[in-house]
């Protein structure tokens, strides 16, 4: 009867060599990269969007401290402010691609259904310690990097 001498380095599976394993990982990162770099290279479609918002949003603020405007209906005022309502809805219906477009989003939020009181005020304090608007600035501090609040 044969004698079977087993190894005790032995597995029992096929022999692997290194020549196998570089052959079949060599197209791994070739899979990867791209997807990897493709939002990277991308520009994130929200961003503009968030900088038309604010820059209308603004705007309209500035108009509406203008004698004679206090109902907010001068020309100039309305059309800022459907510039800002028009990004913001667009805004509404995209997905941000990038941490960028997060941080835009997350700003934006923010500046909508965030705390409304004066900054620094105890009231203001009070509402940034609700929960959603932690969370919210978690979001904001996560994707563009920077500490504090939203700004």
């Amino acid at each position: 009867m044969p004698k079977n001498r087993v190894c005790a380095t032995d597995t029992g599976l096929p022999e692997f060599t290194r020549r196998a394993f570089v052959r079949a990982t060599a197209a791994i990162p070739l899979a990867v990269v791209p997807v990897a770099t493709m939002a990277e290279a991308q520009a994130d479609p929200i961003v503009p969007l968030c900088q038309q918002w604010l820059a209308a949003r603004n705007e309209w603020i500035h108009l509406s401290e203008i004698p004679g405007n206090e109902d907010w209906k001068r020309p100039e005022s309305v059309a800022a402010e459907q510039r800002e309502f028009a990004a913001f809805h667009k805004m509404l219906e995209m997905t941000p691609v990038t941490n960028e477009g997060i941080a835009a989003l997350a700003h934006v939020h923010w500046a909508m259904f965030g705390p409304a009181s004066i900054e620094g005020s105890v009231s203001f304090k009070k509402e940034c310690n609700r929960s959603e608007n932690k969370i919210m600035a978690a979001i904001w501090r996560g994707a563009s990097g920077k500490g504090g609040l939203p700004v």
